[in-house]
This record gives C-alpha cells, sequence and structure tokens, in this order.
C-alpha cells in the first residue's frame, strides 16, 4: 500500500539541514508510514537559525479517505466519520496536523490537531450549533460561542471565514478561526474592535506582507480573543515564476526571522520527481513507473504575541497532484505543538 512514507523517500535528497535534521526525518518517516500516500502532505519548517521541529500535515479531500484514518486516531474518528457520511457536507476538506514534537517514543503518533476547510459564506449558526461542536466532540461553552460570533459579525463584506481548527489534542479548548480577505491595514482594524491589546504586536510585523498576496488571519478564541496572532501569505505562482517570494524572504531575514540558509533551502524546493528522475527511490512496487511527486512552496506564516519575537514558518506541500489547486494555497492546520505560539 502506498503511504506517505513512500514519497518521503522519493524526497531524501531534500530532507536535509538546515530545515530538516537527522533526527526530525526519522521522526516523520515513523508517522509517515501510518498515513495514506494518495493524500497531500505538507511539512511545516522553522525558519530561524537554530533547529527546530517539523509537524506534519495531511489533507483529507474524500470520505475513503477520512474513513481510512478514523479509526486510526480515535480522538478524532467521530468527526472524521460524521464528515465522511455527508453529515458536515459543507466543510470542503479536512486537516490533520501532527506536532512531532509531542510525540512519544513506543506510545505511536501523536493525537492530530484538526481543521475543516468552510464555504464562503459559511452560515453562523450552522458553524457554532453543528460543525463547531462535531470538531470540538461536545457543545461549545457559552461564552466561547457568544465570543466566535463576535468575531464574524465584525468580520467587513471583503472577508471570511476561511478555516476552522480544534486544538484539543493540545490540551486546549480553544477555537483557530482563520479568515481569508484582509489587507494589512484592514486586520489591524480589525484586531483593533476585538482584542486591541494584540495590535501593537501585529504591526510591527505587517510591514513584512506588503505586497503579499492571499493573506490569511488567525486567532485562537475561548471565551476572549488569546495572546497569540497569524498572517500568513503567498503567490499563485512558485519562485522560480515570481520573483516577489524572494523579496518576501529576504525581509524575514532582515528582521531576523528567517536563516539565509534556511530561505535557500525553503526556495529550492519546488519541483517535481517522477519516476525517471528519482528511480532508486521511487515506489515502484506500488506505482509501476507511472506518477509523479509534486514540491510546492505553499505559504509562509508569521506568528507574533505581545513581548515574544515573532516565529516565521514556511509551508512545504509535497505528494501527487489531485487535480485541485487547494494544497498551494491551503494553510496549515495550526502552527504549533502548544495552543499559545
Amino acid at each position: 500500500m502506498l503511504t506517505s512514507a513512500d514519497w518521503l523517500a522519493v524526497l531524501e535528497p531534500r530532507l536535509i539541514e538546515p530545515l530538516f535534521s537527522p533526527e526530525t526525518v526519522e521522526r516523520l518517516r515513523r508517522l509517515a508510514m501510518v498515513l495514506p500516500g494518495e493524500c497531500q502532505g505538507t511539512l511545516e519548517t522553522r525558519l530561524a537559525p537554530e533547529a527546530a521541529p517539523v509537524d506534519l500535515s495531511l489533507r483529507l479531500r474524500t470520505a475513503p479517505e477520512a474513513h481510512g484514518l478514523a479509526a486510526r486516531f480515535p480522538s478524532v474518528e467521530g468527526f472524521l466519520l460524521r464528515w465522511a457520511e455527508g453529515a458536515l457536507a459543507p466543510a470542503r476538506s479536512v486537516w490533520l496536523e501532527f506536532d512531532l514534537d509531542r510525540e512519544t517514543d513506543g506510545a505511536g503518533p501523536p493525537a492530530p490537531v484538526v481543521c475543516a476547510k468552510l464555504p464562503s459564506g459559511t452560515d453562523p449558526g450552522w458553524l457554532v450549533n453543528t460543525v463547531l461542536p462535531a470538531l470540538q466532540g461536545g457543545d461549545l461553552m457559552s461564552g466561547q460561542r457568544a465570543s466566535i460570533l463576535a468575531c464574524l459579525d465584525a468580520l467587513p463584506p471583503s472577508a471570511s471565514l476561511l478555516y476552522i481548527f480544534s486544538l484539543r489534542a493540545r490540551g486546549s479548548d480553544a477555537i483557530r478561526l482563520e479568515i481569508f480577505g484582509l489587507e494589512p491595514a484592514a486586520m489591524l482594524a480589525y484586531l483593533r474592535s476585538l482584542a486591541p491589546e494584540m495590535v501593537p504586536a501585529v504591526a510591527e510585523v505587517s510591514t513584512i506582507f506588503a505586497g503579499v498576496e492571499r493573506l490569511h488571519l488567525s486567532f485562537d478564541v475561548t471565551d476572549a480573543i488569546l495572546p497569540r496572532i497569524g498572517i500568513e501569505g503567498s503567490f499563485p505562482r512558485q519562485p522560480s515564476r515570481e520573483p516577489r517570494w524572494g523579496a518576501f524572504f529576504e525581509r524575514l531575514v532582515l528582521q531576523g526571522l528567517c536563516s539565509p540558509g534556511k530561505r535557500d533551502a525553503a526556495l529550492a524546493w519546488p519541483g517535481y520527481d517522477t519516476f525517471w528522475t528519482a528511480p532508486d527511490r521511487w515506489p515502484i512496487a506500488e506505482l509501476g513507473p507511472r506518477g509523479v511527486c509534486l514540491r510546492i512552496l505553499s505559504h509562509l506564516k508569521v506568528v507574533c504575541a505581545p513581548r515574544r519575537q515573532p516565529e516565521a514558518k514556511a509551508y512545504l506541500a509535497f505528494g501527487p497532484p489531485d487535480g485541485s489547486n487547494e494544497g498551494v494555497t491551503a494553510s496549515s492546520v495550526a502552527s504549533r505543538s502548544d495552543s499559545s505560539t
């Protein structure tokens, strides 16, 4: 059976320092052996100079994919089965993210963070009464429900809720909301109405995103907005055809948020492999000489919080093409191994 580990084997020459330590690659392989190879994966890499963990996300687009993983991960089984059976049909796809720094040797993979992608114009009542309770495994707290509705009500017409995340795998009852359609100035205006204490930290990094497209704003909600804000962005084309990627990375380097070595490695990630480019590593028993393994620079993200150094990340997608472009622009399922960063 084709697994994500087969694709990591194809990618082996690129899973090297400074983005990937040998220990990180081994942990990725152990997890990927139990994940299906038909799904696109994303590697979440930290860009600061020091070594850092790498997380792995998997995107599910079909009912068979969800059914196949439901029994393996009991913490999200109920949600995956409801989505696979059509009870949460407006949710367009589901992401599972595995924080590998939470992995315990001999105890199997960590419980995944789960995320659902929503269509534009999602009904707030359906969101708080149906899909979020399914995602959380129980009803929302009354204060949390009110806070989420207030966040949605404050959105300008140009913006919409794109992703929702449950952070219970990280020991938090918070829901992460990810908003699409806000330019940096509009992000600051939106936060002034909801979490004014976060505006200075966000304003400090918002200039990094000048001229960047496909911007997302993410934050965590309990009965209030928690002090962690993420901003991410990307471009429709890959770096070989879009010089603004290089300028984007350079701003991160100048701010001390990205090492030059990691910048160069991330910019060199995009491309593809086939049996003909990687015959000794290709899953010939599963695929024969057919198929392609894509490598896509999905997006860059900066996470900020008061009185803390911002953290920059790159999201490197890999795996088979699926006939959609969602994997090129999709967000990762959350940003870190605890809900506060």
